[in-house]
């Protein structure tokens, strides 16, 4: 059996899906992206969501970007897109720039949470923690759907999350308990964080510090999702699991690329569409995990 976790393999598959119900609708779903500024890594992320839900959907993506803006004119620009009635998603790029991080969380609570298709409107937030229906931040809902995809059993399992975030740890948390797992939220304060993680069957390293989480930190056949994204001192991309290290102890491992990241655009790709049709698009994302499960099972008989 192949240990790698491939979010490559199964983001196309979930596309397909995704196209193929599209297809029969008469609305195609337009999304406008927002970004300000000049911070690298949201200009390259901007950029492969632009690039991939194009190429792989019949969404229409539209990525804008300002060099600088004042508070005042991203205001008047969210106001202006959630009154505009041909426009049915809408999310901005973060991190902003410094003269708006302090009013990241209000800005975001601007955008109508009809259109929110990040997820991270204080409301769809809200609705995600009472297990409510919701736009789940995509990063979360894509290492769901990987785990769901490979088949790990999750119901009674321990979870360790190594984030507290809104975009990461605390909406999977919330996913894990609407899976009756027992998720444990660790982060740089948490003493012995060892001994947490290697008690738990699945590990979800998103603590961003390159190879941080080595074999010590993992249990026997544990399920290893790794998010971070590093360039070691050789320019090879690395996470902040020590991949190499992991992996003989490991039952199934996310490998640097090609995983987590993948996953993140899919689950974007399919919350624009649950902006439009609601619902009904979790069935289509239910009915692609199933075709993937039968493409592994089918795949690992094979080896």
């Amino acid at each position: 059996m192949d240990k790698k976790i491939n979010g490559l393999v199964v983001s196309d598959i979930l596309y397909n899906e995704l196209n193929k119900y599209l297809l029969q609708k008469d609305i195609v779903p337009r999304v406008v992206d927002i970004s300000i500024g000049d911070d690298f890594g949201g200009q390259m992320y901007a950029k492969m969501k632009e690039k991939k839900i194009t190429d792989k959907t019949l969404i229409d993506f539209i990525s804008v970007h300002f060099n600088e803006m004042k508070i005042e004119e991203l205001e008047e620009y969210i106001k202006r897109i959630n009154l505009d009635k041909s426009i049915t998603g809408m999310m901005i790029q973060l991190p902003l720039p410094s003269n708006l991080r302090g009013e990241e969380r209000r800005l975001l609570d601007m955008i109508n949470p009809d259109i929110d298709v990040d997820g991270l409107t204080s409301l769809s937030m809200g609705k995600l923690s009472v297990l409510d229906v919701s736009l789940i931040p995509c990063t979360a809902l894509g290492i769901e759907t990987l785990l769901k995809s490979y088949d790990v059993t999750l119901e009674g399992k321990k979870v360790a999350i190594i984030n507290r975030s809104n975009i990461v740890g605390k909406p999977l948390a919330h996913l894990m308990l609407r899976n009756n797992a027992t998720p444990i939220i660790c982060h740089s304060k948490t003493s012995n964080l060892s001994e947490v993680t290697s008690d738990c069957d699945i590990v979800v390293a998103a603590l961003n510090k390159q190879e941080f989480i080595t074999a010590d930190y993992i249990k026997k056949d544990a399920v290893v999702i790794d998010v971070g994204v590093h360039k070691n001192k050789e320019g090879k991309t690395v996470g902040d699991v020590d991949f190499l290290d992991v992996y003989p102890k490991a039952s199934l491992i996310t490998p640097p690329t090609g995983a987590v990241g993948p996953m993140t655009i899919c689950m974007l790709a399919y919350n624009c569409a649950k902006s439009v049709y609601g619902q009904e698009v979790d069935d289509v994302l239910e009915q692609g995990i199933r075709k993937v499960k039968k493409i592994i099972k089918e795949k690992n008989r094979n080896l």
